[in-house]
Parts: structure tokens; sequence; C-alpha cells
């Protein structure tokens, strides 16, 4: 599989099957206010939203409740279309932390259901190997 496979645990108290991304083709970018970040990993995709690793000197003013636009997931097997996620969960900022990185757990907020679809039928094909 590649480094990709589902983390059952998590899964079993969430809406959506989550594929953990680590080590597969997934790009991300996306705006907060002003900045557009392109550094940021994909860690986990599910229909419902993903996990990031955000640079912390990206992540310096970000806090959940906050709102990323123009975010893509690049991945030859899903649609490169904008969409704008919340923040719900950050792990990893605490003051003074300078350097490494946050996770943020992020969630789909305008997402047309065709593109929903698409992320799920992708996430189920590839958990199901």
């Amino acid at each position: 599989m590649g480094g990709t496979g589902v983390d059952r645990n998590e899964s079993e108290r969430r809406r959506d099957v989550r594929l953990s991304t680590s080590g597969g083709a997934y790009l991300v970018g996306f705006r907060h206010r002003d900045r557009r970040i392109t550094t940021a990993r994909l860690v986990n995709l599910s229909a419902g939203g993903c996990g990031l690793e955000i640079q912390i000197a990206d992540a310096w003013d970000m806090d959940i409740g906050a709102v990323l636009d123009e975010f893509l997931i690049i991945n030859p097997d899903l649609p490169c279309v904008p969409m704008e996620v919340t923040i719900m969960r950050m792990l990893g900022k605490v003051p003074g932390k300078t350097s490494g990185y946050v996770l943020a757990g992020v969630e789909f907020s305008m997402i047309t259901p065709f593109v929903k679809e698409l992320i799920r039928d992708h996430v189920t094909a590839l958990t199901a190997v």
C-alpha cells in the first residue's frame, strides 16, 4: 500500500473512514489571511476533512476556528478544486515553541456534494485494499 492505511481506532469515533496519507503522492496548499502556505503536509484524509502537519513558522497566527481559504489537495486521483476549511483541532502549538510543526485537524466547510463523494470514493478504494 506504499505507506497508506486506515487508523481503525480513530475511524471508529468518526463519521467517515480516514486514510493515512504518509508516504503517498499528496500535496496541499492553502491561503491563511494574506499568506499562501505550500509547505504543509497532508497526513490523513476523509470525506469530512483532513489532518495537516504545518510548520510552526506558518502556523503562528492560526488557532481553532481559523478559516483556511483556497485549500487544494493535489493528487492525480482527486479533483484539484479550491475549498474552504476550518481548523477544528490543533496539537503542538505551545507558547515559546519556535521550530517544528503543529498538527491541525480541519473540516471541509465549503465543499460540493460531488467533490465530497469523489474524496469518499478515493479513501474507500484505498482502504479496502
